[in-house]
């Protein structure tokens, strides 16, 4: 897979991450070079709480840019299309869930937002008056979410014993695309603003699981 990034700020820091991952592939394959799941939990925590400071960036560019109530008013703010995964709402139910199943969750969520993360880049990429930076931070978003997802599928794997070949996990579809290339400009920036709402949500999500789960597995919940 070949990616063309630029060479400053937080494309610099996508490359260095994404050789990091190439780095965990290659040794994978490798018993006794495995890189630490210790370590891996510690390089996916600062991925995801900056992939969170980004997707909070491109919402709040947005909602400062184009929130306007002549295209909110009178429309009820749908679900995340993610609603559906069970995720932990409070911190006695992250405490109490396992940690494969909030590997598992995570994982799901991270799925689920591969197809309308490439649609929400050429949206904003395509959206007049948009600034340049607004469709990079979200197409760094994009490969970020590519990454965590493949280093939590590395974590989620050694923690089962005994993992099916091609285990299916059961993610929703995202149904919001006619919407997203809906002609109607009040539609088309309600869908918009829908996926810049939801991706800065579930980032969220994942970087604050990412962080329970290296207390608990990393410092044994001393932290």
């Amino acid at each position: 897979m070949q990616l063309t990034l630029t060479l400053s700020g937080s494309g610099m820091q996508l490359l260095l991450l994404v050789s990091s991952l190439l780095l965990w592939e290659n040794v994978s394959s490798k018993p006794t070079a495995m890189v630490p799941t210790d370590d891996l939990y510690t390089r996916l925590a600062e991925l995801s709480h900056n992939t969170f400071i980004l997707a909070a960036d491109v919402y709040r560019e947005f909602d400062l840019d184009f929130f306007d109530k002549t295209w909110i008013t009178d429309r009820t703010l749908p679900l995340c299309h993610t609603a559906s995964i069970h995720t932990p709402e409070n911190r006695e139910e992250v405490h109490e869930i396992k940690t494969e199943d909030l590997l598992k969750a995570m994982i799901n969520v991270s799925i689920s937002w591969k197809e309308p993360l490439k649609h929400l880049v050429s949206a904003l990429t395509a959206l007049p008056g948009a600034s340049e930076s607004m469709g990079k931070k979200a197409a760094d978003i994009k490969g970020r979410n590519l990454i965590i997802l493949e280093g939590l599928q590395t974590i989620y794997n050694r923690t089962q014993a005994n993992i099916e070949e091609n285990e299916n996990f059961d993610y929703p579809a995202w149904t919001g695309l006619e919407e997203l290339q809906s002609p109607n400009e009040d539609t088309h920036l309600f869908a918009v603003y829908n996926l810049c709402r939801c991706i800065k949500r579930d980032i969220h999500k994942i970087d604050s699981y990412i962080k329970v789960l290296r207390c608990r597995v990393v410092f044994q919940n001393e932290c």
